[in-house]
């Protein structure tokens, strides 16, 4: 998922909630009957011969359909969105010309990066994976930290293990994210005092 895709999740869900938490907050004002002390039009009953004057209409098919167009296209992008992964297969590595292409799995650079990450002080474990932002690759990388790991030295050293990879591979355009969890508690067991 892309972070585009992230964004309107995150807006769309905001908006749904948002309508969800008015329509509630209405619809208890209205059952204890003090949606009128807010809202000054709202009615004491429903009334159904509304909804049988619209869906009566002329114009109600025609607007329901494309509707109904405009919604079930949105949910096929929304699916599609989900379904395609960022994740990249195969990287072209410098060299590559007319007579014939030099490629690298993105998995296996990943996951040679997170064993590497792995052996330095202070690691538990590492996770990474390439994948495709806006056209550009980007080696993501989640390194499990234990709490006494010395920060400051571990982030230089996972920088350069970033740049022996990416100047061994000759990728310049390969970029970097690395995200540090640092764990609740040492691996190294109970303490006793």
């Amino acid at each position: 998922m892309t972070r585009g895709v992230r964004s309107v999740n995150r807006v769309a869900a905001f908006v749904v909630g948002l309508v969800l938490l008015v329509v509630g907050v209405a619809a208890v004002l209205w059952w204890t009957g003090t949606l009128g002390d807010v809202w000054a039009a709202a009615p004491d009953a429903l009334d159904p011969r509304a909804a049988d004057e619209v869906t009566g209409a002329g114009w109600f098919g025609a607007v329901a359909t494309a509707s109904g167009v405009v919604l079930a296209a949105l949910a096929l992008w929304w699916l599609a969105a989900h379904l395609a992964s960022p994740r990249v297969g195969t990287l072209t590595l410098p060299g590559s010309d007319a007579s014939g292409r030099l490629t690298l799995d993105g998995g296996s650079l990943a996951g040679h990066l997170a064993e590497q990450a792995r052996r330095l002080p202070g690691v538990v474990g590492a996770r990474s994976v390439v994948d495709l932002e806006r056209g550009r690759h980007v080696l993501v990388t989640t390194l499990d930290v234990d709490p006494e790991a010395d920060l400051p030295t571990l982030a230089t050293d996972v920088a350069d293990l970033i740049t022996r990879a990416r100047d061994v591979l000759g990728i310049r355009g390969l970029s970097a994210r690395t995200r540090l969890a640092v764990q609740r508690r040492s691996r190294g067991g109970p303490r006793v005092r």
